[in-house]
């Protein structure tokens, strides 16, 4: 039984948040989340894509059928050129489905919200409170206390930084950290770098012929690309353009109106079938822009702070790894929480602590959880990275090999790519590991690194040997070098 003197401050109500809401209940540890926005499904926001190991570890907390019945299975992936030239075309539906047992999905960002919200207890949902604005946070060795705009405070045992890139939770803690130790290795106040930037909007469907459901499609050109996903009720499209004089440092902010010039800028873009820009911006449901904030943490916790999903690492969104990074956070930390809480150590002389896990056991704890997640984020980060340059044409080796290389990709090239890259990470995806459950996806061909149930099979030791990250780079070099002579050969391209 976990101690009840023990309370968590999740700061933060989004979709990592309600992750954390779900992962803590399941442990069985009480907390309070704090929401700056006045509803927690407000219709903003763009897609989220969930990979396999997401919906698996959603799965946890029985919330497969709801969310099945709010999104649809990413099928048809499509690459063409700036100038609507065909480059690569893929159906991954049924390779992800035999390997994993169920595929990825595409959501529109508030509905998943709204189901993650709608799937707790009304006793938990009590304590996911809205209209809750951060404005500072202090901590000692004892607890916790969290203070919002409008006057309340609320006392915790730890505080879990969950509100997205612009964290002010990551901010106090910085401050506190340098304020103990002024020469603590630390990371800086605005610790991301940006090269890019990027508008979203939604629309309406557009016709099967013009995007069926499932559809995952993108126009690759230079310094620029554009993505088009089609969900279940509406679409979306996504338009990258790369920045003047990058990287830069966080903190741009852009309004409407420069949302609508950067669409009438690229108003001429292909977007699927027979579309373009013009025309499905002008459908749009809800618009957005902002710089593409990129970059990983060093430190991700001091004290009785710790942070998880955004305000610890920042991907490019163009591979959809950001909100399924932060879910694995959300497991990951909850692991680590229910260790601490449920087997006290007697080096640290918790047996008899009635307020919780002394900070020196949680210490100990927010060090296993970043050390478990650090190699999966760093590889995740690469390979968003490179997908990003790939499909803005960073410069002419990442050109190259998009424009002469990928298209003449075999099958089972694509397989190998899709076997020991993209369910390669898949299959490291962590689950809750205290729960004795069923395996969800009992019909997965690729054996999972973390079986179900937890406390019945331990997971395997960790391989010595390449990240899926390095194995791209070495696929990328060796491809490039040893398929150029088939290029030529085919007279798409002649050496002069």
């Amino acid at each position: 039984m976990a101690n009840e003197n023990f309370k968590v401050i999740v700061v933060g109500g989004g979709p990592v948040g309600l992750t954390l809401a779900h992962s803590l209940a399941k442990a069985g540890i009480d907390y309070v989340i704090l929401e700056r926005r006045k509803s927690i499904a407000e219709d903003e926001g763009a897609s989220l894509v969930l990979a396999p190991h997401g919906m698996r570890a959603l799965a946890q907390f029985g919330l497969l059928d709801s969310l099945l019945k709010i999104s649809v299975e990413m099928s048809d992936m499509r690459i063409v050129t700036g100038d609507n030239r065909p480059l690569k075309r893929f159906l991954a539906h049924d390779v992800f489905r035999k390997a994993h047992g169920i595929g990825s999905h595409i959501f529109h960002r508030a509905h998943l919200v709204k189901a993650l919200y709608d799937g707790l207890s009304k006793e938990r949902k009590s304590c996911v409170l809205t209209n809750k604005k951060v404005t500072d946070v202090m901590a000692d060795d004892s607890g916790v206390t969290v203070s919002c705009s409008d006057g309340t405070k609320y006392e915790g045992s730890i505080v879990i930084g969950a509100e997205g890139v612009h964290s002010r939770t990551r901010e106090r803690m910085r401050s506190l950290a340098l304020k103990a130790s002024p020469t603590i290795d630390i990371d800086d106040d605005k610790p991301f770098m940006c090269s890019y930037k990027t508008l979203w909007c939604s629309f309406p469907l557009q016709g099967d012929e013009k995007g069926a459901p499932g559809l995952a499609w993108a126009a690759h050109a230079k310094d620029h690309s554009v993505q088009y996903l089609v969900g279940s009720e509406r679409a979306w499209i996504f338009i990258y353009e790369l920045l003047p004089n990058s990287p830069i440092r966080m903190g741009t902010r852009y309004t409407e109106q420069d949302a609508i010039e950067f669409a009438n800028k690229w108003a001429h873009m292909p977007v699927g079938d027979g579309l373009t820009v013009k025309e499905v911006f002008a459908q749009r449901y809800t618009v957005g822009m902002a710089v593409l904030e990129e970059g990983i943490l060093k430190r991700w916790s001091w004290g009785r702070i710790v942070l998880a999903g955004d305000a610890a690492h920042k991907f490019t969104p163009n591979q959809g790894l950001g909100y399924i990074n932060g879910l694995q956070d959300a497991v990951a930390l909850t692991n680590e929480l229910h260790r601490a809480i449920h087997t006290p150590s007697r080096q640290y002389g918790d047996e008899n602590d009635k307020n919780g896990p002394s900070l020196e056991t949680l210490s100990a704890a927010f060090e296993r959880y970043q050390n478990s997640r650090m190699d999966d984020v760093k590889e995740d980060w690469t390979l968003s990275i490179i997908e990003t340059k790939m499909s803005a044409w960073y410069n002419s080796v990442y050109w190259a090999f998009d424009y002469f290389v990928q298209p003449y990709f075999p099958r089972f090239i694509n397989l190998l790519v899709l076997r020991f890259i993209i369910s390669g990470r898949a299959r490291k995806g962590q689950v809750l590991n205290f729960l004795d459950d069923k395996e969800p996806f009992p019909t997965a061909t690729i054996p999972w690194k973390y079986p179900i149930p937890g406390r019945a099979a331990l997971a395997e030791p960790r391989k010595v040997g390449r990240s899926s990250a390095s194995s791209f780079l070495g696929i990328f070099s060796v491809l490039f070098l040893s398929m150029t002579a088939s290029v030529v050969i085919s007279g798409r391209y002649r050496l002069t």
